[in-house]
């Protein structure tokens, strides 16, 4: 029986994509992709979600698209079109809207992020028509209106306080709404009817920021044990691989003023969060809810690999890439993949040698 799998990819930008590529590439060389039933996207993961999820069919074509687009970069494209003459107007015009009773902007520099990710054929494709139709396709981004995660899927897109998404969803409107960063981007604002479990329909507008408020590894959707009656995405899965970007734990210095102490106080409530989602991972695999969990972390200590590698790309050289989307130099998009494809081989070898 074919081992169904459920792949999480991690936000963290394009040291995110960078690194999930490298997982791609290993599993692709173990003939596992096609075995993927369902992808978890966060933020940067959600980029390469949608480039793999919608892109060409053929992999060495996904892979030069994805590494072009890295060397290139985002940024300079995302000022350009923010800030063009009808852009920037568009944006003061909102702006100046937003300080009324509505108090809400109606376009700002994420619906330029939109606007790029549309220039590209992914982009332009439908949540609902993936180019892999044999795997289900998650992107999620959070509500700040509710609190709650939005996931846009190829089956179904929904948000439970709300339903059922019933509007057709732009592959570039999910990514970037996955995306928005909250100290770089501004949230995306966007209307979608709605239809609840009683059959009511309702029109809601929906303030989505990063995904990675709610679930930073996108691991929410995989968990198992979820139930159908009060969760829109479940799945019946044998192991599960989390593509995990973050640069890991390093002895701080408590800081001293307000905003260092937020900062701090964020971080620490957010790697709580996520200690909480892998420990619900490992406790379903040691309950047999699970045949195997490989958790792919780009800063795990290197002296803990089970298996030591004499070629390894060192977690140091690659833990302090910022998580933006500025163009790649070769070298540094080289040292994140092949991180990605050094642990993950290795990972499954040792946690799931029946696949690997």
């Amino acid at each position: 029986m074919s081992p169904r799998i459920g792949l999480a990819l991690s936000g963290g930008g394009f040291r995110a994509t960078a690194f999930g590529l490298g997982s791609l590439r290993a599993l692709q060389d173990r003939d596992l992709l096609r075995h993927v039933a369902v992808v978890s996207g966060i933020s940067g993961g959600s980029l390469l979600t949608a480039m793999w999820a919608y892109g060409p069919d053929r992999f060495d074509e996904f892979d030069d698209t994805v590494t072009a687009l890295l060397r290139t970069g985002l940024q300079a494209e995302l000022a350009r079109r923010a800030f063009a003459p009808r852009a920037a107007g568009r944006a003061i015009a909102s702006a100046v809207r937003a300080l009324g009773p509505q108090r809400q902007r109606s376009y700002s520099r994420t619906d330029a992020l939109v606007e790029a990710l549309a220039a590209r054929q992914f982009g332009r494709k439908l949540v609902a028509n993936p180019t892999h139709a044999r795997t289900d396709i998650v992107i999620s981004a959070t509500d700040m209106r509710s609190g709650n995660a939005v996931r846009f899927g190829s089956v179904i897109s929904a948000c439970s306080p709300y339903g059922t998404i019933l509007d057709d969803i732009p592959v570039a409107e999910a990514v970037a709404a996955s995306a928005a960063f909250p100290l770089l981007l501004p949230a995306l604002r966007r209307g979608y009817e709605f239809e609840r479990r009683d059959g009511t329909r309702r029109r809601e507008q929906l303030t989505m920021t990063d995904g990675g408020v709610y679930d930073n590894l996108g691991l929410a959707p995989l968990l198992p044990g979820r139930s159908a009656r009060f969760n829109s995405h479940v799945y019946d899965l044998d192991y599960i691989v989390a593509v995990d970007a973050g640069r890991g734990r390093a002895e701080k210095t408590a800081a001293r003023y307000l905003l260092g102490r937020m900062s701090q106080s964020f971080d620490i409530t957010h790697t709580k969060s996520q200690d909480a989602a892998r420990s619900r991972i490992h406790a379903a695999r040691e309950n047999a809810e699970l045949r195997g969990f490989i958790h792919v972390y780009l800063g795990m200590r290197d002296e803990r690999l089970p298996v030591p590698l004499a070629d390894l790309v060192p977690r140091s050289q690659v833990e302090k890439y910022p998580t933006n989307f500025a163009p790649m130099k070769a070298a540094e998009l080289d040292a994140i993949a092949v991180r990605g494809e050094q642990l993950t081989r290795t990972l499954l070898s040792v946690y799931a040698p029946d696949i690997a």
